[in-house]
């Protein structure tokens, strides 16, 4: 089982340092007592905390990174001394010292929290991720796929045989920034003035589209930056979102989900991959309804001004109208679903693994099929688009190397 706990730093120029201390409490093995004290003039933060195991049994203590006011806790700090990595003993007073320079250099301006993990080995899920379907539904999970609305969405029963962590909100440019910095600083991108392009494998595809006006990312100087972190990434490809994922395996030091050859995911069965990956559109679905049947998780409405992003002048059919932001959202601007996740309808659409197919009957596992027609899957509809374009059923397709100001994405990772 895990246990997190934090606390936030405020960084500027020289990572000037504000502490406020974060607690979840549960049973057995405990993180309690944390501190984040910034050394003056210095890069380095000193993180203490308390420990307390099951039968005071050696631990995994890691250090995560959030950028999005704690929201979720992503990026994984390598550039750590002290008491942190395997075969950690339970003790009062213990310290991590992390460099931020080292790990994430063009964060000189973002507001970033910690957060401490211990990991006994019994599973548990990873940090800022939901576990999908939760404990308390049954498993196999078996659910009604689709809808009658439209002719590609032909109901059909799905089963998943494993449970999958999902993000709680799209992926943000704060957080695409902080990865793609890492991912550039270890040769695993390179960057020109029109865009972020892969190098691994011996891809050269375009991840993200950064002379696109709709990017809300830049690069100057060999640094990433954003002005708005808590916005969710647009102008990103299918592969951009792939890759993504596979920095944060890499991070964590996991086998990466995908082959940057023929893109496919753990070769061509995504359930059983160990890293991070994009959800399955049957994940996507299922995580989405959390366990209702009408048009959105909502009910049959969905209301604009107080439930999604979406633009408001073209409600569904037989709703109310509403509000039209004309932009992108902060994530978690919204209400939760019933299991947790933000923004599954509206914002931005979310690229998922599977290409675009058409539905074959029940099925178990779906695996997302073959390049047939050379399009990947985007769900949950976006801040551009009407309400039936943000329906639980609805499906949208894009080539995988398309740029738009409306796809985005969210990631997952199998549950253990």
């Amino acid at each position: 089982m895990k246990r997190f706990f934090g606390s936030g730093i405020c960084m500027v120029a020289v990572f000037m340092l504000l502490v406020t201390a974060k607690v979840q409490a549960q049973n057995d093995l405990i993180v309690s007592n944390v501190t984040a004290v910034q050394r003056p003039f210095s890069s380095l933060v000193d993180v203490t905390y308390d420990l307390e195991t099951v039968d005071h049994l050696p631990v995994t203590v890691n250090l995560y990174l959030s950028i999005d006011g704690g929201t979720s806790f992503p990026f994984s700090c390598q550039a750590v001394t002290g008491d942190v990595g395997a075969d950690i003993a339970p003790a009062n007073g213990l310290t991590i010292t992390w460099d931020g320079t080292i790990d994430y250099p063009g964060l000189s301006s973002a507001a970033c929290q910690f957060r401490v993990s211990a990991d006994d080995g019994n599973g548990g899920n990873p940090s800022g991720l939901v576990l999908i379907p939760p404990v308390s539904v049954a498993m196999p999970a078996v659910f009604t796929m689709g809808s009658i609305l439209a002719a590609n969405e032909v109901p059909h029963e799905v089963t998943l045989t494993r449970r999958v962590n999902m993000a709680a909100t799209e992926v943000t440019n704060g957080q695409y920034v902080v990865a793609a910095q890492w991912a550039f600083d270890q040769g695993h991108v390179s960057v020109t003035t029109a865009s972020v392009l892969d190098a691994l494998d011996g891809s050269t595809v375009e991840l993200l589209d950064l002379d696109d006006p709709y990017c809300q990312i830049s690069f100057s100087n060999g640094v990433f930056s954003t002005s708005v972190p808590d916005r969710p990434v647009v102008e990103v490809t299918w592969y951009g979102a792939a890759a993504y994922c596979d920095w944060l395996s890499l991070q964590e030091n996991l086998p990466r989900a995908y082959h940057h050859t023929d893109w496919s995911c753990n070769g061509g069965d995504p359930y059983a991959a160990t890293g991070y990956r994009l959800p399955t559109e049957a994940e996507w679905e299922l995580a989405c309804r959390a366990l209702t049947e009408t048009n959105f998780n909502t009910g049959d409405c969905l209301d604009a001004d107080t439930e999604a992003c979406y633009n408001g002048f073209y409600p569904f059919s037989g709703c109310s109208s509403g509000t039209n932001l004309r932009r992108t959202a902060d994530v978690g601007s919204y209400p939760a679903n019933g299991w947790g996740l933000f923004d599954m309808h509206g914002n931005v659409f979310e690229w998922v693994n599977d290409w675009y197919m058409p539905y074959d009957g029940d099925v178990t596992d779906p695996e997302g099929g073959t390049p047939a027609n050379y399009n990947r899957t985007f769900r949950s509809g976006s801040w551009l688009y009407g309400a039936d374009d943000c329906r639980s059923a609805n499906r949208n397709s894009r080539a995988p190397g398309n740029t738009d100001v409306i796809p985005g994405f969210r990631v997952a990772k199998s549950a253990e």
